[in-house]
Order: structure tokens, then sequence, then C-alpha cells
């Protein structure tokens, strides 16, 4: 499929950290919009509507920092997810 040099051991291994990541989430809206973007992430995958460097955005060491916390408020979450626009 894609040529990620990554062991299979490796990409089994991030999927299972994402999972990890939400294994606390007990609200069932929250729950069935994850479970719909996991889906549409798998769907796009799948289909080849993703392209290799989008595959390789998951192993970045900045998408799965341990020990690191949420925002305090959207805003707060959103500025530092584009790079602290306006601040």
């Amino acid at each position: 499929m894609y040529s990620v040099p990554q062991p299979v051991s490796a990409v089994r291994t991030r999927i299972r950290q994402e999972f990890e990541r939400h294994r606390f989430v007990n609200k069932l809206p929250v729950v069935d919009v994850l479970l719909f973007q996991s889906n549409a992430d798998y769907q796009e995958t799948m289909n080849f509507w993703r392209q290799t460097n989008h595959v390789m955005a998951f192993f970045k060491e900045e998408s799965f920092k341990k020990g690191s916390k949420l925002p305090s408020s959207f805003i707060e979450g959103f500025l530092e997810a584009w790079g602290g626009w306006g601040m």
C-alpha cells in the first residue's frame, strides 16, 4: 500500500496509542464522534485518498507526546494547534 519506512509492529503500536489516548472517554456523543472519525480515517487510508506524508504525520513525535495535558479551553487548544496565531 504505502511505502512507510516503519515496521508493522511500530504501526500497530501507534494505532494502539491512539486508542489508549481516548481510553477514559465515557460521554456517548464524544464516543460517537471518535468512532466516526476513526472510520473516516480508515476509509481515506484504504481508498488511497491520503498520501504517504499524511500517513507519516501519525508518527511525528509531537502528535503523541507522553504526559501532554489537554488545553483548558477551546480557544487555547485551537491557537495551540494552529501555531499560536494572534498571540
